[in-house]
């Protein structure tokens, strides 16, 4: 009998603002491992994070709040421009508001994934980082961040001693440094099935990706993200498990 590999598959979810992208939502559920949840910077409110954190717990994924800065015309994917302690004051509302909630369900949250422009400004910004990491610390202590690799703010946290879990993405495009393409970019995000399962077997079996300028950059991750406002979330990652299977790899939840 083969031993299985393993990797967990995530989603950021919460982000749903009709019953068309709840039921989207709801449906990858069944697919995935890990979730980070909207909890009211970019999106989502009490009642949103009330109802996935609910579902997390009868589905038996591991989830965690999904700050982001306070942006809700942008979706978090814009620059803000905004004092460090009113982002604190912002982040720490955000993770109080999902503690509130999580701790009605009895269910302890496993990791903090920032979101959008912030997540991305985290990879190379050192005080945004540490504000970002003191505001997390200051709600949560002992939790887990999940980051991508080579960013700043994933050694910041090994630093303080965190557990990091490094996330890579099976649906963007990366820069030679291992930063995200923009989504401004034409063609930044991965659109063909093909193409996606590709990155995705690379990133567990090789170990690596190809970037934008062709470059082989290594890419050791600890879960890969699916993006759960695609309409078709649901089924890129059934596809991907279908992919991941055939190689013997075994999609399961990361070490918590």
């Amino acid at each position: 009998m083969k031993i299985l590999k393993k990797i967990d598959l995530n989603a950021d979810l919460g982000e749903y603002n009709s019953e068309t992208a709840l039921k989207n939502e709801i449906s990858l559920m069944h697919h995935i491992t890990s979730a980070s949840i909207a909890c009211g910077g970019h999106a989502g409110n009490h009642h949103s994070m009330d109802k996935i954190i609910e579902l997390c717990k009868r589905l038996e994924i591991l989830c965690g709040p999904h700050p982001s800065y306070p942006d809700k015309d942008g979706f978090g994917r814009k620059k803000v421009i905004i004092g460090s302690k009113d982002l604190y004051k912002s982040i720490t509302e955000q993770l109080r508001s999902y503690k509130e909630i999580s701790t009605r369900h009895k269910v302890t949250p496993t990791h903090v994934k920032l979101h959008g422009q912030l997540y991305n400004d985290c990879f190379f910004d050192s005080e945004l980082s540490e504000i970002c990491l003191n505001a997390i610390l200051g709600i949560f202590p002992e939790i887990a961040i999940m980051c991508q690799p080579y960013s700043v703010i994933s050694n910041q946290a090994k630093v303080r001693g965190l557990k990091v879990i490094h996330e890579a993405f099976i649906d963007r495009k990366y820069d030679s440094q291992g930063i995200l393409i923009p989504r401004s970019i034409d063609n930044s995000v991965i659109t063909s099935m093909p193409v996606i399962i590709k990155q995705a077997l690379s990133i567990v079996e090789k170990g690596y990706v190809i970037t934008d300028d062709l470059t082989v950059l290594k890419m050791k991750a600890d879960t890969l993200c699916i993006h759960g406002d695609e309409m078709d979330a649901s089924l890129t990652a059934l596809e991907v498990k279908k992919a991941l299977n055939a190689v013997d790899w075994q999609v399961s939840q990361y070490a918590k």
